[in-house]
């Protein structure tokens, strides 16, 4: 449980740029949460997407929260059990142009664009319940849609938390989010390195196919001890076209199908 930077609550202005005060200040910060079309991919070598703190404006579809939801004052809370809808009081958030994972004790998100390969982290802390970054899509004609990405141990300090990444989604912008089958990680990080690296590849539920808006969730919880720097590198969501759909046709009125007449529902 590292130290944190303080951050209130935040309050949602405009569908796809949003406005917030951070800490104390008065600098508004903004986020682009437009849903992204297939194939989107993002692996954080333009170090010129986030230049200035709490500000994703220029990223997009994809947008990082503190995670302060007070949902618990535990540690090494299973992220899985953590399925409610917080974009009402989560704060936008990115800590930005950092060097040195090893030695930065905020929790939250973070940008790590002085480092051999760039990416943005995870990390928890006192304030951090639950720090999270959202990918939104849009999988409007998409089926059988792939989410990839590559969870990076980018801490090598002595620090040694057990580190959890769930990957989740949902479709549309209410609601609760769902686990995806294989995005669990209990610990992605080991101590007195920055080498593990968990490739993920995970086909997202059936439910999301053909869907104008699904956001996917990667989060971390607040560990015990002093939490590491988890880096979310190498995001890639592909898909194919979506399935046809047959609508079955009873010309003569007996209740028995004629014929199936196929169209595409993409």
């Amino acid at each position: 449980m590292k130290t944190f930077r303080t951050a209130c609550c935040i309050t949602v202005l405009a569908a796809t740029s949003v406005f917030f005060l951070a800490g104390f200040s008065d600098v508004p910060v903004s986020a682009n949460n437009t849903a992204q079309t297939l194939p989107f991919s993002q692996a954080w070598t333009n170090v010129g997407l986030i230049t200035t703190n709490d500000d994703w404006a220029g990223v997009p579809g994809i947008v990082g929260y503190l995670g302060d939801i007070a949902a618990t004052t535990t540690t090494n809370v299973d992220p899985r059990t953590l399925l409610s809808d917080y974009s009402a009081v989560s704060a936008v958030d990115v800590i930005a142009n950092q060097t040195n994972p090893d030695t930065l004790t905020n929790g939250g998100v973070a940008e790590f664009d002085g480092i051999a390969n760039p990416a943005i982290a995870l990390n928890g802390s006192g304030t951090a319940d639950a720090p999270h970054i959202i990918v939104y899509l849009n999988l409007t004609g998409q089926s059988n849609v792939h989410f990839a990405c590559n969870i990076r141990d980018l801490d090598a300090s002595a620090d040694d938390a057990i580190q959890q990444i769930d990957v989740q989604y949902r479709v549309g912008a209410t609601g609760d989010f769902t686990s995806v089958p294989g995005g669990y990680i209990l610990d992605a990080t080991t101590a007195g390195t920055a080498t593990q690296v968990t490739p993920l590849n995970l086909t997202l539920p059936s439910a999301a196919n053909n869907q104008a808006n699904v956001q996917v969730r990667i989060m971390t919880t607040n560990a015990g001890g002093n939490d590491e720097w988890v880096g979310i590198d190498d995001i890639s969501v592909t898909g194919g076209a979506a399935a046809p759909t047959q609508h079955h046709v009873d010309f003569d009125g007996n209740g028995k199908t004629d014929f199936a007449v196929v169209r595409n529902t993409g």
